[in-house]
C-alpha cells in the first residue's frame, strides 16, 4: 500500500473530524430525548411515592376482597352442611 499524499492526508482528516462532531451531536441528541432526563430527582422520588402509595392502597382492597370471599366460603359451607340429605 503506498502513502497518500500530504494533501489527500489533511483532506482526509478533516473529513474525519467532522464525521466524529456529527456523530458526537447525534449521541448527545439521543441522550437528551431519552426517557427520565428531564425530570429531577424531586420529581421522581414523587413519582415513586405516588406509586406506593397506590400500591399499598391497592394491597388493602386485596385483603378486603379476599376477607369477603373467606366469609362467603364459610356461609357457603355452612349452608351446604345443613342441607339433610334425603333418605
Amino acid at each position: 500500500m503506498e502513502p497518500h499524499d500530504p494533501t489527500e492526508f489533511k483532506d482526509s482528516q478533516i473529513e474525519l473530524a467532522r464525521d466524529l462532531i456529527v456523530k458526537e451531536q447525534q449521541i448527545e441528541y439521543l441522550i437528551s430525548i431519552l426517557p427520565g432526563l428531564t425530570n429531577s430527582e424531586e420529581r421522581q422520588e414523587d413519582a415513586i411515592r405516588k406509586l406506593e402509595a397506590e400500591l399499598k392502597a391497592e394491597g388493602e382492597k386485596r385483603k378486603e376482597a379476599v376477607k369477603d370471599r373467606d366469609d362467603v366460603l364459610a356461609r357457603l359451607e355452612k349452608v351446604i352442611r345443613s342441607i339433610q340429605r334425603p333418605r
